[in-house]
């Protein structure tokens, strides 16, 4: 017997149901603010992959087998591809450019909850637009989002930093060509015991790793204002203080160990958690001005992600999801002399509702059996009474009310 490849995820009715809710309330909300939707080729090229994405990621490229000269690997993500698409038609486009997606990605790596090989993401990515608004307006769109889906600020929280300030600071303890390992232990903090994390900063050159730390653990703005700062701590510090009023506080945390390990942020950056931290980073986005810049462009850019498979775990976990229905509206059971007329009823209802029909050859008592079992609202028998009066009587198969109405009222 074949099974599933590793790493991947089967989508039921039920599954998809839950994919296609979350789907519609983001397309929904993107649109509202003005972003439409794209989507890149599943591959490109392995360079193209791999420039800015650090060694992480380029080590998780599912690459496909070579053929000529072409080296080619499945997305991980849209923000590479979709960079390479504003890029190559950036002329054209009036600024900024609002795109976003609901699509899927591959990344080769060992599975694990919420995460997986094959794995769909939704997104917006906002090019050209270099004034702080522009994070702004990503940011209040990702708060939106999970509010719809039903969370509030005792559910999430949205932890915001600014890579200039970080690296700013960094450069008072470090020197700068050590910043970049700093940064990717900085971002793995909450995972690593605090002992193993201050040991790891102090063998890369950290003087005193309590001191940064204490650093770090700042999540007062007022108090952030007023320490110290270099030339880039300040820019990265002016970027977030003139976000800053335009943000839904209630969900918003200044957190100076937010990095996004990703080389290409090089500006504000947050990541989404759920407060209980029972979940890994529910979204995760920012500016990569530099990476626009590495394609061939002037131009700037900021955007976010959200994973379906932590975000649909937290769903069910905090009890958020609907009762999704994929009843249909009408299941009619012909009588098997009346067949034809039957489906001359199913052609005239399916105009409007879904509907189906005996389509196994099941007696009228097997028909209704199975009508309750695919849960659908209502049931029509159709036989010669029904063909003769031209009436037939609609049973609520949840209350087991029936009432008689004229086909062609129908």
């Amino acid at each position: 017997m074949f099974k599933k490849a590793k790493g991947t995820q089967d989508y039921l009715p039920e599954d998809q149901a839950v994919q296609n809710y979350i789907f519609n309330i983001f397309r929904m909300l993107a649109g509202r603010y003005g972003f439409k939707e794209v989507e890149s080729p599943a591959f490109e090229d392995v360079k193209l992959l791999s420039k800015k994405s650090g060694d992480e990621n380029t080590q998780q490229i599912f690459r496909l087998e070579k053929k000529g000269d072409e080296d080619l690997g499945l997305r991980f993500d849209l923000t590479v591809p979709l960079t390479r698409m504003f890029v190559e038609q950036e002329k054209s486009l009036p600024k900024p450019v609002k795109w976003s997606y609901a699509t899927r990605m591959w990344r080769y790596e060992r599975p694990q909850a919420g995460r997986s090989r094959e794995f769909y993401q939704v997104g917006v990515e906002l090019f050209g637009a270099d004034d702080p608004r522009a994070d702004t307006e990503v940011i209040n769109l990702i708060l939106d989002i999970f509010q719809t889906l039903g969370f509030n600020e005792n559910d999430i929280e949205l932890r915001l930093n600014n890579r200039k300030l970080l690296e700013g600071l960094l450069l008072e303890e470090v020197l700068p060509n050590k910043i970049t390992e700093v940064i990717r232990i900085i971002d793995k903090k909450s995972k690593l015991p605090k002992d193993v994390y201050l040991e790891e900063l102090k063998k890369i050159g950290i003087r005193d790793p309590n001191k940064l730390d204490q650093l770090l653990e700042i999540t007062l703005f007022e108090r952030l204002e007023n320490i110290d700062k270099n030339a880039l701590a300040t820019e990265g510090f002016n970027e977030l203080k003139a976000i800053w009023p335009l943000l839904q506080k209630k969900f918003v945390t200044l957190s100076l160990s937010t990095a996004r390990g990703l080389d290409y942020y090089s500006g504000t950056v947050f990541e989404v958690f759920d407060k209980s931290g029972k979940f890994r980073s529910l979204c995760g986005g920012g500016r990569y001005d530099d990476m626009v810049e590495a394609f061939g462009s002037k131009s700037c850019a900021t955007g976010f992600s959200i994973g379906l498979s932590t975000l649909t775990l937290l769903l069910k976990d905090k009890k958020k999801l609907p009762e999704l229905d994929l009843g249909v509206d009408y299941y009619v059971a012909p009588v098997k002399e009346f067949e034809k007329d039957a489906y001359d009823l199913v052609a005239q209802l399916r105009s409007k509702y879904s509907v189906e029909t005996d389509l196994s050859g099941r007696n009228l008592g097997n028909q209704i059996k199975y009508a309750n079992t695919i849960g659908a609202k209502n049931l029509i028998v159709f036989g010669e009474d029904e063909k003769k009066s031209g009436k037939v009587k609609v049973k609520n198969l949840a209350t087991g009310k029936e009432e008689e109405k004229n086909i062609k009222e129908l």
